[in-house]
């Protein structure tokens, strides 16, 4: 009777430490989500962006996956889980980078080696030498960006001979915008434009979406596919996600589509559902640096198989060695904090550490232009999405950085 008793005493204390367990893991969670609902009404309120999604995964479970806010400031369209944002700059780890890391594994892709190895117009450059490694870790000297836009018009405000056009024909087959097609050999400006660039001088680390146009012609030279065929192949449509995309107005309503700026010096118009950087959009909308659109629920599947080292419901999308070799600071010894493709914190003792102050060093991800972000920390076991349209209505919109949403959405998952 006494060892009855006894069990049945363990059970109880058991079953109270489980449920107490739930309960303290439920009010965190709570409290989680309360904070972010805060912090992000706080955003649309101060008119930092009209309206935003929130994914936050940590510890194996989904703890946020929530939409805030409207497309516009007109509270007409209310944002959705569905909708799809400009992803702008995280084009270049969700598209660009996974393409380099699986390229790297299929064909033994040498980082050491120079891009103009496969790049042929840049073997008579300045940049003939560069290696992924370097380039990839802003560590070659490459300039941040050129405004091609900028070099469209002549002296009356016209489009220059072979630039742009109103009508669409067989020189000008691509869509910059509604009713605004390019030039079909445009792209080799661009590219000629880029390898006439000079190099900064110094060895300090620059930031430059340079490379990334490149990529697409790089994926053809090694694959024999389209960017985006490579990555509907080995990505996209074995995880299933269905709401990522190139030209989303392709695939998708407008209305399924978050606007981004009015541009009042390229396009003359609401920019919406085609890619607002204007590089990318003159390269026809498909590029590595920019042009990729989707919702978080599309991005979550990409971030949680780089957090559980390259698997994903079973099947294995990149050795974990590969992620690792990305992932890591490129060259630990020196000032540089980034990775190959990602951005990684600041070093520990500046004031304002980036992203967050409490992120872990082994973290990784990247920022958009448009007001995006996706994060991971593998120490933490955590992932966030943050897709925002804060250049709406234009670009002058500083709210996000002033306000410092993306640090705190950070250290509130940490610290729960």
């Amino acid at each position: 009777m006494k060892i009855y008793l006894f069990h049945f005493f363990l059970i109880n204390l058991l079953v109270h430490k489980i449920s107490f367990s739930q309960q303290f893991k439920d009010s965190n969670i709570n409290n989680l989500k309360q904070k972010v609902d805060s912090l992000i009404n706080f955003g649309i309120k101060k008119k930092a962006f009209p309206g935003a999604q929130v994914y936050i995964f940590k510890r194996d479970s989904i703890h946020i996956n929530k939409s805030y806010g409207y497309h516009t400031y007109d509270s007409i369209t209310p944002v959705t889980n569905d909708h799809l944002f400009d992803l702008a700059s995280l084009t270049k780890i969700l598209a660009s980078t996974i393409t380099l890391m699986k390229l790297h594994e299929l064909y033994d892709l040498d980082l050491n080696e120079p891009v103009s190895k496969w790049i042929p117009l840049l073997k008579r450059s300045n940049k003939k030498k560069h290696s992924l490694k370097k380039i990839l870790s802003h560590n070659a000297g490459w300039i941040p960006y050129i405004s091609h836009q900028n070099l469209i018009f002549n002296k009356k405000g016209n489009f220059r001979h072979n630039t742009l056009s109103f009508n669409k024909s067989n020189s000008f087959p691509g869509l910059v915008s509604d009713s605004l097609f390019v030039h079909r050999r445009y792209q080799k400006k661009i590219f000629k434009r880029i390898k006439k660039t000079k190099l900064l001088e110094g060895d300090e680390m620059v930031y430059s979406g340079m490379f990334y146009f490149f990529i697409p012609e790089l994926v053809k030279q090694l694959s024999g596919k389209s960017l985006i065929e490579f990555l509907n192949y080995y990505f996209y449509k074995p995880m299933n996600l269905k709401r990522i995309s190139y030209l989303p107005l392709k695939k998708f309503s407008r209305k399924e589509i978050v606007p981004t700026e009015r541009d009042s010096l390229f396009r003359k118009r609401l920019v919406h559902g085609w890619v607002h950087d204007e590089a990318a959009s003159l390269m026809g909308g498909v590029s590595g640096n920019a042009g990729l659109f989707a919702n978080s629920e599309s991005i979550a599947p990409l971030l949680q198989m780089l957090l559980q080292k390259g698997s994903y419901n079973g099947k294995q999308y990149l050795k974990p060695k590969t992620i690792n070799t990305f992932v890591q600071r490129t060259f630990p010894k020196s000032s540089n904090p980034r990775g190959l493709g990602f951005d990684k914190p600041s070093l520990e003792d500046e004031q304002n550490r980036y992203p967050s102050d409490l992120v872990s060093n082994e973290t990784f991800g990247h920022t958009g232009f448009t007001g995006t972000m996706t994060w991971v920390d593998p120490i933490n076991n955590f992932f966030v999405i943050l897709l925002t349209n804060r250049v709406y209505p234009n670009r002058n919109q500083k709210g996000l950085y002033t306000l410092n949403i993306r640090p705190q959405l950070l250290d509130y998952v940490v610290k729960y």
